[in-house]
């Protein structure tokens, strides 16, 4: 079996069963242990799967890419936005998580909020960037082109 066509079995297995097991798994394709450890690493390093000891499982309920997630319920978000908004008050310091909602949150901030936001989120980043009461420190590392987010150092 190609490495291809393994990593999507991999996909259909934890979509259908909710979870891998390594040593099983393997057994079961005829293949090494290592082969499907290096396998879901990879799938890991791309935001596929989440690796856990022993195996994997999905990483996450968000599988349509951000742009489509950003389209999705948008008067919902928004309005959670603004509620969301309303709670962050001058001088506080506040982490805000990647998203599409809490991107809705960053636009409905008020504009002249002091406050500092930490975020590792580009997309809220550039909307804070319209905040000028704003303090914004983003925290680095790898793209994780799927949510627009940094992951890792």
């Amino acid at each position: 079996m190609l490495t291809l066509e393994r990593k999507t079995l991999i996909q259909n297995v934890l979509r259908r069963d909710g979870r891998i097991v390594a040593k099983s798994f393997a057994e079961e394709l005829g293949v090494s242990e290592d082969t499907i450890r290096r396998d879901l690493r990879e799938l890991a390093k791309d935001g596929l799967l989440q690796r856990v000891h022993g195996g994997a499982l999905p990483s996450s309920p968000a599988i349509a890419d951000y742009h489509v997630r950003e389209q999705m319920a948008s008067s919902a978000k928004e309005k959670l936005g603004r509620a969301a908004a309303g709670l962050i008050k001058p001088g506080q310091i506040v982490f805000l998580d990647g998203g599409t909602t809490n991107l809705q949150l960053a636009r409905n901030l008020p504009p002249n909020l002091e406050a500092t936001i930490i975020t590792h989120s580009p997309s809220i980043a550039v909307e804070l960037a319209q905040h000028p009461s704003v303090e914004v420190e983003l925290i680095g590392g790898r793209l994780f082109k799927h949510s627009i987010v940094s992951m890792g150092a």
